[in-house]
C-alpha cells in the first residue's frame, strides 16, 4: 500500500498562521466553500434585527477574529436561500458582493421585507475622516434602509470621536453608537432606547458557550473528526496508519465510547480559560484546535518519519492531542500570533501535582505512543547531571500522565481542581439559579479575601464585614481604624446577567446573553452602600481573582506578587468607607482584636474592648 496524503488533513492545517498555507482562517481568504459553517446565535439575532421596522443601524464591534464577516456573508446567503444548508455557488456569489459593496456604497441586499441592506464590511480599511463621515451616512441609511458595520472596537470609538469634534466640521451624532456600546458593557442591552441602533459586543462571544450546543469547540471537533463522512479514508490505507498521530488524535476524539468526554474536557478547558479573562476568538480557537488534531504535523512528516523507521513508536508523544493542546513545541513568537495558548498553558493539568491523581497514574499504561523509553528513567544515577536528567525526564513522564488522564478520566467533578482551579466549582455555581439560597460560603469566602486584601486576617466565619479607612490600605500598621461595619446579610454574589438586572433596574433581561454565544465569565459581590438611597457597590471578579480572593482567605499572603490586583480591589473598596462617621467613638482593630477609641472629657482618649 501507498503513503496516502489526505486532503481533509491539510485543510484542517490551513487554519494554523504558523503554516505556510494559512488561507482557511480568514473568510476573504476561504478556499473551499463546501465546508459547512457554525450556527452561531447572532446569526439569528441578525436575521430578526433587520425585520424589526425601528432598526436603522447595527454594528457588529470586537477582536479581529470572531467572524464579522463571516456572519455577514451568512446572513447574506440566508437572504437569497431560506435553508440550513447554503450551496457553494451561493456563498461564492456572497463573497463577490462583499468584495465589490463591502463600503456600503449600494445595497448589496435586501431583507424579507423588502428594505435594502448595506454592508460596511471593515471600519478600519477608513480613515478617521472617512469613517466618521460613513458612520454619520449609515446612521440614516438611503431609502429606508438597514446598516451593518463591522468594526474592532479602538476603530469605532476613534472615529466617533473624529465626529464628536465640532471644530473640525463634526456632527456628534455617531455618538449614540459608543452610547449603546457602553450600555451593552455596563446593563448587558445592546440596543438604544428607540431601538434604531443595536451594537453587538463580540468580545462577549464565546467559543464554549453555556449551551446545548457548547459552542464551537465541540461542534468543529465533531465535523473534522466525524466517522461518518470519508474525510479520513485515504488514512485506511496509508502505510504510516499504525504509527500516525494525526490519526491516532482522531480515533480518540471519534470514539463512540470515550470520544464525547474527551471531547468536553477540551470544551472544559477553553471555557475555563475564557473564565480567567481571556478572550478567545473564534479564530484563535479554530487555529489550537487544527494545532491540536495534527499536533503540528502534515502528512508529509509523518511519512519522513515512517521511512527512516516503520515500527518506532516513540516520537509521536508529543504531537498526540492532549500534548498539542498546550502548544510545548511552539516557539513564543508562534504563541504570540495566538494568544490562546498563553491561556491555556496557566491551565496545564500536566503541572499540577495532586496526590489522589498520581498515585493511580501508571507508565506502563500510556497506550501505543509512550513518551519515553522507560528503561531511560529507571536507569541508575552516578552523576548530578544523571540526576537532574532523570528529574526532567520524569517531570516530563508525569506532566504527559497527567494531561492524558485529564482527558481520559471518566470523573469530571474535579476538572477544575486538575487545571489549578480551586475556587472553580464555587464560581459556576454561582450561576446556578436553583442553588440553595441559605448555602453562605461562597459569599463568606469572597468577603474573607476582600477583608485579606485590605490585611485584616480574623478566623472563623463572621457575620459581619470590616471595611479600613482608605488611609490603612497600603499602610497597614498593627493597628488601623475601622471606617465601616456590614452586616454579611445584606450581601449578595450574583453572575453576570443578574448584576446587569440590578444595575439596570428595569426588571428587563439582558439582551447580550441572547445576542451571541453566551457563557457567564464573571461573578460581582453586591455590598450596600454607604448613603441608603445609592446603589450596592458592585466588586468583579473573574475566575482567576476569585481564585486568589478564595486563596488569601485561607491564608495566603503574597502583597507583592499580586501588588497590582490588590490595588484595582483597594480601590473599589474605598467607595464603601464611611467618611461622614463624627462620633466621638473611634473603631480600632489591633492584631485581630477590636477596640473602641472613646473621647471622654478633657479631650482623653479611653480604650476600651469591643
Amino acid at each position: 500500500m501507498p503513503l496516502e496524503v489526505n486532503k481533509h488533513v491539510q485543510r484542517i492545517r490551513r487554519y494554523q498562521p504558523f503554516d505556510a498555507d494559512t488561507s482557511e482562517m480568514i473568510y476573504e481568504l476561504q478556499a473551499d466553500w463546501t465546508q459547512s459553517l457554525f450556527p452561531v446565535v447572532t446569526l439569528n439575532y441578525l436575521r430578526n434585527a433587520i425585520e424589526r421596522p425601528a432598526t436603522k443601524t447595527i454594528v457588529l464591534t470586537g477582536d479581529a477574529g470572531h467572524g464579522k464577516t463571516s456572519l455577514c456573508a451568512s446572513l447574506l446567503a440566508w437572504l437569497q436561500v431560506d435553508a440550513e444548508t447554503i450551496p457553494p455557488d451561493v456563498r461564492k456569489a456572497v463573497f463577490r458582493e462583499l468584495s465589490e459593496a463591502g463600503d456600503a456604497s449600494r445595497p448589496v441586499g435586501r431583507t424579507r421585507s423588502g428594505r435594502p441592506l448595506y454592508i460596511l464590511r471593515d471600519l478600519s480599511e477608513l480613515s478617521l475622516q472617512a469613517g466618521a463621515h460613513k458612520l454619520m451616512e449609515l446612521l440614516d441609511p438611503p431609502d429606508e434602509g438597514v446598516a451593518i458595520i463591522c468594526a474592532n472596537e479602538g476603530q469605532l470609538r476613534k472615529c466617533v470621536a473624529e465626529d464628536d469634534n465640532l471644530e473640525k466640521g463634526g456632527t456628534g451624532h455617531t455618538k449614540i453608537l459608543v452610547n449603546t456600546l457602553t450600555e451593552g458593557i455596563v446593563r448587558g442591552q445592546v440596543s438604544d432606547p428607540g431601538g434604531t441602533v443595536i451594537v453587538i459586543n463580540l468580545n462577549y462571544q464565546s467559543v464554549a458557550a453555556d449551551s446545548p450546543n457548547g459552542g464551537i469547540i465541540p461542534w468543529v471537533l465533531k465535523q473534522w473528526t466525524t466517522t461518518q463522512w470519508s474525510r479520513w479514508k485515504p488514512c485506511e490505507t496509508c502505510d504510516a496508519r499504525n504509527v500516525c498521530p494525526i490519526l491516532a488524535n482522531r480515533n480518540e476524539l471519534s470514539d463512540p465510547t470515550r470520544g464525547p468526554q474527551r471531547r468536553a474536557a477540551i470544551r472544559d478547558v477553553f471555557a475555563a480559560a475564557e473564565r480567567t479573562g481571556a478572550v478567545v476568538t473564534t479564530r484563535q480557537a479554530l487555529s489550537v484546535t487544527s494545532y491540536m488534531l495534527t499536533g503540528g504535523l502534515s502528512c508529509e512528516n509523518v511519512h519522513a518519519r515512517y521511512q527512516r523507521s516503520h515500527s518506532n513508536r516513540l516520537w509521536q508523544a508529543p504531537h498526540l492531542y492532549h500534548q498539542a493542546l498546550f502548544g510545548d513545541r511552539l516557539t513564543q513568537q508562534q504563541r504570540h500570533q495566538v494568544p490562546a495558548f498563553f491561556a491555556l498553558r496557566k491551565l496545564d493539568p500536566g503541572k499540577v501535582s495532586r496526590r489522589q491523581v498520581d498515585d493511580r497514574l501508571d507508565p506502563d499504561t500510556v497506550g501505543d505512543f509512550p513518551p519515553t523509553d522507560a528503561s531511560s528513567y529507571l536507569q541508575k544515577v552516578r552523576t548530578n547531571r544523571d540526576v537532574h536528567k532523570q528529574a526532567e525526564q520524569l517531570r516530563g513522564l508525569y506532566t504527559f500522565l497527567r494531561r492524558a488522564d485529564f482527558f481520559n478520566s471518566d470523573d469530571n467533578t474535579d476538572r477544575f481542581a486538575r487545571m489549578g482551579l480551586q475556587a472553580g466549582d464555587d464560581f459556576v455555581r454561582v450561576q446556578d439559579k436553583n442553588r440553595d439560597p441559605a448555602d453562605t460560603r461562597v459569599r463568606d469566602r469572597f468577603l474573607k479575601g476582600l477583608e485579606a486584601v485590605q490585611g485584616i486576617h480574623r478566623a472563623g466565619s463572621n457575620p459581619d464585614f470590616f471595611i479600613l479607612d482608605p488611609a490603612f490600605f497600603t499602610h497597614r500598621a498593627r493597628a488601623a481604624v475601622i471606617s465601616r461595619r456590614v452586616p454579611s446579610k445584606g450581601v449578595e454574589v450574583v453572575d453576570q446577567v443578574t448584576q446587569w438586572q440590578e444595575e439596570g433596574r428595569t426588571g428587563v433581561t439582558p439582551e447580550m446573553q441572547n445576542a451571541v454565544e453566551w457563557l457567564n465569565r464573571a461573578i460581582y459581590i453586591r455590598i450596600p452602600a454607604v448613603d441608603p438611597g445609592k446603589d450596592a457597590v458592585s466588586v468583579e471578579a473573574d475566575l482567576l481573582r476569585f481564585e486568589l480572593l478564595t486563596r488569601w482567605a485561607a491564608g495566603l499572603r503574597s502583597e507583592v506578587q499580586h501588588e497590582a490586583e490588590i490595588r484595582g480591589l483597594s480601590g473599589a473598596l474605598a467607595e464603601l468607607a464611611d467618611s461622614s462617621n463624627r462620633d466621638d467613638e473611634i473603631q480600632v482593630l489591633v492584631g485581630n482584636v477590636m477596640r473602641k477609641l472613646m473621647i471622654d472629657v478633657g479631650d482623653k482618649i479611653r480604650s476600651v474592648r469591643a
